[in-house]
């Protein structure tokens, strides 16, 4: 019904012949028969396709364009089908039919029926956009047009045909942009190289092209680490920017760089984006890479240390506790240590670990817990004793200490990490007097029998208060005469030699000073040297505490004495 050369007729004419020879000669001859002639009826489609550009890049958009001319003598009904290729995309609502639109047709589902006279001619148009260059750089497109008649008898008669093949061939200056990371599994203090590859798949080149990679929160950049195509650039950062100039086509340009992880954390991971600027066909391009996340690796490990009582005196013994924790989803195996202050020691025999009792083991030592698993707790219990007495008051008369876990824990890629946590401080408040004693002796050169006056001073620096009496307060031999001066009234019989001095109460903070005069003896010379002894008693949660302390030491030069 389509011949595929010569003109047209509407009429198709037969005639028959025959060749024979007869015997009266050897010539051939030829007999011919009557013309027959059969009317033809029919359409006759002619299916032309072209674009509106023969050269193109990636992210242009084409126009394709499709003509149907009707050289027969019969209507025909026609449904284009037109199946595009795998790198464009149809720009919605794009389709024309003889400049009108056609709301939602897509060619490659078939465009709607429609009828196509003698002599007349349908012509298609639609946009596609290119997603991607095709590998041999050439976009190859063909319609398929089929159609349907009725014969004169009434038959339905169809066929098909088919468009030349339209070939659009790319021009790409289109550069791609990978980052990647050497590792998807990281730890706080790890350090991390990123690598980025910039490539330039077509045939031509790109200018102006720069890479820029924004540090994301939990990672900070390691100065001088920038690598451009195995070239040290110290003075480049990535999130201001690495300048690459020109990209040849078929080249490619590989960026690297170290980062140390500072922070975030398994549930979120830390994203990176490498964003790639460049100038194509005079105006800049920008193209974004694939995200790279890394899974942080942190076991949620807490030690929470307690005493009790808070508050305590000299030889009291006080309780520790302290609770281990992992709230996260990673086993780690940990070490507690765990070193008194000074002025407190350890109750031999005291440990317990969730309750039960260890004995011989110190935490000062170190003591090893095994393997804490996940979303687990662990409770030790231990007890300390304060000195009896101190010759040194804690700052802030406070024992503060806490408690050390050292904790190591395996990343999935096989690599160990240790890992330090303190506790919380826990402190306990010393409450006791500090009663500390001063003596000056005038004069400090006598003569045998001479008298001198001794000068005291006591305070109280503690925070409770204490009731004193000194002792020591004569040297050996040598006789009261009765007291000089002070704050304090002693009660002394005359004639008596008292064998301590009472002070009485000395509140927290407070001084007392008194002087009292000595006669030496009168048959001792040399240096006569000593100290006072300063006693004292306090209440502690209804129990008498009683101390001492020594005044510094004096000294009384006694010569031999003439008559």
């Amino acid at each position: 019904m389509s011949p595929n050369s010569g003109p047209l007729s509407h009429w198709l004419q037969n005639q028959s012949l025959v060749r024979f020879s007869s015997g009266t000669t050897e010539l051939e001859q030829v007999a011919y028969s009557n013309t027959v002639t059969t009317p033809w009826v029919g359409p006759r489609l002619e299916v032309k396709k072209q674009c509106n550009v023969a050269i193109a890049t990636l992210g242009q958009s084409l126009t394709y364009m499709i003509e149907i001319v009707n050289t027969g003598n019969c209507t025909a009904t026609v449904h284009v089908v037109d199946s595009l290729s795998a790198e464009t995309s149809l720009l919605p609502n794009s389709v024309l039919r003889d400049a009108i639109p056609l709301p939602g047709a897509s060619p490659e589902n078939g465009l709607p029926a429609a009828e196509i006279a003698p002599g007349a001619t349908l012509r298609y148009h639609f946009q596609v956009v290119i997603l991607r260059i095709p590998a041999g750089l050439k976009l190859l497109n063909q319609a398929e047009v089929n159609y349907a008649f009725v014969a004169s008898e009434g038959r339905t008669v169809r066929g098909v045909e088919r468009s030349n093949t339209v070939e659009v061939n790319m021009v790409s200056s289109r550069l791609e942009v990978s980052l990647q990371a050497e590792r998807d599994q990281t730890f706080s203090g790890d350090i991390i190289m990123y690598t980025v590859i910039v490539s330039n798949p077509g045939f031509v080149a790109a200018t102006g092209a720069q890479v820029t990679i924004a540090l994301p929160q939990g990672i900070v950049f390691i100065p001088a680490s920038v690598i451009v195509d195995e070239m040290f650039a110290p003075q480049v950062t990535p999130d201001t920017g690495v300048e690459l100039g020109e990209i040849l086509p078929g080249s490619s340009v590989r960026i690297q760089y170290r980062v140390q992880v500072v922070g975030g954390s398994d549930e979120n991971g830390i994203s990176s984006v490498a964003v790639l600027t460049y100038i194509s066909a005079g105006q800049r391009e920008t193209v974004y890479s694939n995200q790279v996340t890394l899974e942080v690796i942190q076991p949620r490990i807490s030690v929470v240390k307690t005493v009790l009582p808070v508050t305590a005196t000299w030889g009291d013994t006080v309780q520790y506790n302290i609770t281990v924790s992992n709230a996260s989803s990673y086993a780690v195996d940990g070490t507690l240590m765990d070193i008194l202050p000074t002025g407190m020691t350890f109750v031999e025999g005291s440990l317990g670990w969730n309750g039960v009792k260890r004995p011989g083991t110190n935490l000062a030592k170190g003591l090893n817990l095994g393997t804490l698993t996940a979303r687990s707790n662990l409770n030790i219990q231990f007890e300390a004793k304060l000195a009896e007495r101190g010759e040194s008051i804690p700052d802030d008369y406070k024992y503060v200490n806490h408690a050390s876990l050292i904790y190591t824990f395996r990343l999935p890629d096989s690599r160990s990490v240790q890992r330090m946590i303190t506790s919380n401080e826990a402190v306990i408040e010393l409450k006791a007097p500090f009663i500390q004693a001063y003596v000056q002796v005038k004069p400090t050169l006598v003569e045998q029998g001479d008298t001198v006056t001794f000068e005291v001073r006591v305070m109280n620096t503690g925070n409770v208060p204490a009731r004193v009496q000194l002792g020591g307060i004569l040297p050996e031999g040598s006789k009261w005469l009765g007291q000089a001066e002070g704050q304090i009234q002693w009660d002394i019989p005359e004639y008596s030699t008292p064998r301590v001095l009472h002070v009485g109460e000395i509140k927290p903070g407070e001084e007392k000073n008194n002087s009292y005069v000595v006669q030496l003896a009168s048959d001792k010379t040399g240096t006569l040297q000593g100290d006072l002894i300063a006693r004292y008693t306090y209440e502690w949660n209804g129990q008498k505490r009683t101390g001492e302390s020594r005044s510094n030491e004096y000294s009384i030069i006694v010569e031999y004495g003439e008559e």
